[in-house]
């Protein structure tokens, strides 16, 4: 029986040594994001402000509500496109470098 639990436990090790090995390894060249033309035009605004602004000023440039444009941004920061900035109680996001760099 104690044989049998010390098997099942090499075999547990081993499928996680595996696994790990599997997440270090590089992937090859990044993959292309595709994003909906909604959220694209929110990311068009943020480009055009190039400074952390808050959902209410997207709105008024992409002209949707306030809660569209704070969906979308907030779906950036999920996906790690963009920052989100904490004042006091309103977010401001912006654009990460990288990602305005490529665009």
């Amino acid at each position: 029986m104690f044989e049998k639990i010390l098997h099942k436990i090499d075999v547990i090790d081993a499928r996680v040594a595996a696994i790990s090995q599997e997440l270090k390894a590089p992937h090859g060249a990044m993959q292309p994001i595709f994003l909906s033309v909604s959220i694209q035009t929110t990311i068009n605004a943020l480009k055009a402000f190039r400074e952390p602004v808050t959902a209410e000023q997207i709105s008024a440039v992409t002209g949707r509500v306030r809660a569209v444009e704070s969906m979308h941004l907030n779906e950036l920061f999920r996906m790690g496109l963009a920052r989100e900035e904490k004042r006091s109680r309103t977010a401001f996001f912006s654009l990460k470098e990288e990602f305005f760099a490529k665009g």
